[in-house]
């Protein structure tokens, strides 16, 4: 102990100045180092350029082999396109030629069952009444908001070709017979008739037929006739046919609508129906195969409305 009653400092105990001094070129704990922060950024940025080029790249060397791909397809087409299409048509011309062979057929005795034409045209009758008070509904009430969605021409092509043909896919397995079957068919007419209601809202013709009227005359005529001329293709056909012109132009008459466009699409109706006959006759339709028949009727009679009133429909009302 030291004088003065003061403790004796240890000499280990120095001031921290004492310390070796720090090298300048060395930064202390925690200093930012500036120089590497520098470099790092600048890699860091060679490195993203980097990526999105090589990423552009990649894109291009994929629109470059689809390029490629639909060349080679395009090339292969040209190539084997005749061949695919002379294919189509042989199997296509006997299918051709059959159908046009029911049609001309006038000598061959009728096979189809009058049962059966009755149940076909008969219900054929109600699916058309029931297109025929859809579409006044969808031509004066739900037109506009079906304009939204889709035009009068793509309503027109949905309600005869695509309709029908997505219900004979969905319904060529089914019975025809049953009530459920013909249900669905109600259902699909009324969709139908909604559709061509739309496609034709605001387009006027000076007249037109009831569709539903054709059938149900062939209905009730076809049986009377048979019993007359018994299986005579000619006549029966004929009669029945003719039996349904001449009641919708004697209905024309009486109402007053009676103009060029009510005679054509009448004569349509007829022919359709005709020709449905024909083919019946040919197939020897089944009771379990008469939804096809009726779907087949319902969608010829809308597209005959579709093209007169598309070829003789006007903006405007018709004149008196």
């Amino acid at each position: 102990m030291a004088e003065g009653g003061q403790p004796a400092m240890d000499p280990s105990a120095a001031p921290a100045a004492a310390a070796s001094p720090v090298d300048a070129g060395v930064a202390p704990p925690g200093a930012p180092e500036t120089g590497g922060s520098q470099v790092g950024t600048g890699g860091g940025q060679d490195a993203s350029i980097g990526f999105v080029t090589k990423t552009y790249a990649n894109y291009v060397q994929d629109i470059q082999q689809a390029a490629e791909g639909l060349r080679q397809r395009a090339t292969a087409l040209q190539q084997e396109g005749p061949a695919q299409i002379q294919q189509l048509q042989s199997q296509i011309q006997p299918q051709t030629q059959e159908l046009l062979s029911a049609l001309q057929e006038t000598q061959q005795p009728v096979g189809l069952a009058t049962s059966s034409v009755v149940e076909i045209f008969g219900w054929s009758s109600i699916l058309l009444l029931g297109a025929g008070i859809a579409s006044i509904i969808g031509g004066y009430v739900l037109s506009p908001i079906f304009g939204i969605f889709i035009g009068r021409g793509g309503a027109a092509i949905f309600a005869s070709l695509v309709l029908p043909g997505a219900g004979a896919y969905y319904l060529n397995a089914e019975d025809g017979s049953t009530s459920a079957t013909r249900f669905q068919l109600l259902v699909l007419a009324l969709a139908q008739g909604i559709l061509m209601g739309h496609s034709i809202s605001y387009t006027y013709l000076s007249g037109q037929p009831l569709g539903f009227i054709t059938p149900m005359v062939i209905a009730f005529a076809y049986p009377l006739i048979a019993g007359q001329v018994g299986t005579a293709r000619a006549p029966l056909l004929g009669g029945a046919i003719g039996a349904a012109l001449g009641v919708q132009l004697l209905l024309g008459i009486v109402s007053g609508s009676l103009s060029f466009s009510y005679f054509i699409l009448s004569a349509l109706y007829s022919v359709a129906s005709g020709a449905l006959l024909q083919i019946a006759n040919k197939n020897m339709t089944p009771p379990s195969r008469h939804h096809m028949y009726q779907m087949l009727l319902v969608s010829s009679f809308l597209f005959s409305k579709a093209l007169v009133y598309g070829l003789f429909g006007s903006a405007g009302p018709p004149k008196a």
